[in-house]
């Protein structure tokens, strides 16, 4: 009667033993592509504030996080999960790849950053999963504070940030 019970026990675990090992390789991928889109989203970041601090140094105490920013890792996996959803595990890829590449260059302006922006980041499915999912960094939550967007309205700033002759 002993082995009877161990049996069924072991049989009962088989379903999610197969399953874990199934999803093993997705979840090791996932960890993966969450790291490098954070990586290139603290990279973006980076490249972000040298920017709008070369055009005027009002936009540093906006753009730059106190030591005890809030984290958004939440927010970057609901957009990756968002993203494989709507586009697949592909546009997730191509999206992330894109940001890298991105963020591995300097921000000359802002006509040029959108001019040579990939197709992928400016697909509809991107833009939901960003409405939907919030902010993907803190300089990101930042850009919509009523301050940068004061300083956006100035027109001597808003033509630097174009590449306009000051």
């Amino acid at each position: 009667m002993q082995t009877r019970p161990h049996r069924q026990e072991t049989a009962m675990f088989r379903p999610f033993l197969a399953l874990a090992l199934m999803t093993a390789p997705a979840l090791a991928q996932t960890a993966d592509q969450e790291a490098r889109l954070a990586d290139a989203v603290a990279a973006m970041e980076a490249q972000s504030l040298a920017f709008y601090a070369s055009i005027d140094p009002r936009f540093v105490p906006i753009l730059t996080p106190p030591e005890d920013a809030p984290d958004f890792s939440d927010n970057r996996r609901c957009f990756m999960a968002r993203l494989e959803e709507g586009g697949g595990p592909d546009m997730l890829e191509d999206y992330i790849t894109a940001l890298e590449e991105i963020s591995a260059s300097e921000i000359t302006t802002l006509l040029d950053l959108g001019a040579n922006a990939p197709e992928v980041m400016m697909s509809d499915v991107v833009f939901a999963a960003s409405f939907e999912c919030g902010s993907l960094s803190y300089s990101t939550s930042k850009m919509v504070t009523p301050e940068f967007l004061a300083l956006m309205d100035e027109p001597e700033v808003m033509n630097a940030l174009m590449g306009q002759a000051r």
